[in-house]
């Protein structure tokens, strides 16, 4: 099959011309939301196809295509984050890859293949890994056993090892060029307000908008655009009972960001469809305020899941955003 994507063709084209000489660890890096993770799997379920095709490419009617695509495949492991139960009973996902998951990925790589085929272990996001797990990975990496890949996929690769960095072969995934995805956006009901929203990312643009948040959005910037009207009160529980937490840090902060930039003298970055309001407020931002109240929502983000109070919260930001500018709010 072709590229997962139409603006991935160059990377694709890249990665098939490495099937002749195998990297044993190849290290997709590039920005959440362009398909990274999708390309690595394809990828995967190539390097393991029976019959592929004279480019390479799987035939997707060998056995082996029909078990990657039911996720049975015995000669290849998914490495990512797991749900784990914290001590009040509630399930999360885990912020780490654990050590204990290295480790079996480790133990499987010595296995013999199932039909002395290749071996592939895909681990994202690579990042994830903390220090024992990449500790734990170092040695297979760097000598793998024969015809075993490994593909990290990473959001962030200068937060992993630089020994993990030093044995893996880099491929940088970039944002696409606005000519390469415009029949895409179309096609998924997308424009480019919604793209500039997720900076870029299109793959992002579409999840934010299976998800809603690009309605609840256009709900709380609408809000926010005229800081002299704020009932921060009912907003506040408003919100707090329909708008999910990490939704709320996510507008509010861009937008922030956005009107700090409009304070600067510069561009509007993530909501251009807002732009003229934007430069309104900033010509009222008092700038040492905003840039303080900056700091601190970037501080908060750390803990957007878990306020002590999430309404009193929201209350109190809003009441504190309404005095970065002068006369207006409440």
């Amino acid at each position: 099959m072709p590229a997962p994507y139409p603006w991935l063709s160059q990377s694709w084209t890249r990665l098939a011309g490495m099937r002749e000489r195998l990297p044993h660890a190849l290290l997709l890096a590039g920005p959440r939301g362009v398909g990274k993770l999708e390309m690595a799997k394809v990828w995967s379920k190539s390097l393991l196809c029976e019959q592929p095709d004279q480019n390479g490419e799987a035939c997707g009617v060998c056995e082996a295509c029909h078990w990657f695509e039911a996720g049975t495949h015995p000669d290849f492991m998914h490495m990512t984050l797991q749900e784990k139960e914290t001590r009040e009973g509630d399930i999360k996902l885990a912020t780490e890859i654990s050590v204990e998951q290295a480790r079996k990925a480790v133990d499987f790589v010595q296995l013999s293949t199932y039909r002395a085929g290749r071996r592939v272990v895909l681990i994202e996001p690579a990042e994830a890994l903390n220090t024992a797990s990449a500790n734990a990975l170092l040695k297979v990496l760097e000598e793998p056993p024969i015809n075993t890949v490994f593909i990290l996929v990473s959001h962030q690769f200068r937060q992993l090892l630089p020994t993990i960095l030093s044995r893996c072969h880099k491929l940088e995934v970039g944002l696409p060029e606005k000519a390469e995805i415009q029949a895409w956006l179309k096609e998924k009901g997308l424009d480019e307000e919604a793209l500039a929203w997720v900076s870029g990312a299109p793959l992002a643009a579409l999840a934010v908008q299976e998800e809603g948040d690009l309605e609840i959005r256009e709900e709380l910037l609408a809000a926010l655009s005229k800081a002299e009207n704020l009932d921060s009160v009912a907003l506040a529980e408003s919100w707090n009972r329909r708008v999910a937490a990490r939704t709320w840090h996510q507008v509010s902060y861009k937008w922030l960001l956005d009107l700090l930039a409009c304070s600067l003298g510069g561009k509007v970055g993530f909501n251009p469809d807002y732009e003229a309001a934007l430069k309104k407020l900033a010509r009222q931002a008092k700038t040492g305020n905003l840039l303080d109240f900056i700091r601190r929502e970037s501080e908060n983000g750390r803990w957007v899941d878990h306020p002590l109070n999430r309404q009193m919260v929201m209350e109190t930001w809003l009441i504190e955003y309404s005095r970065i500018f002068e006369g207006a709010g409440k």
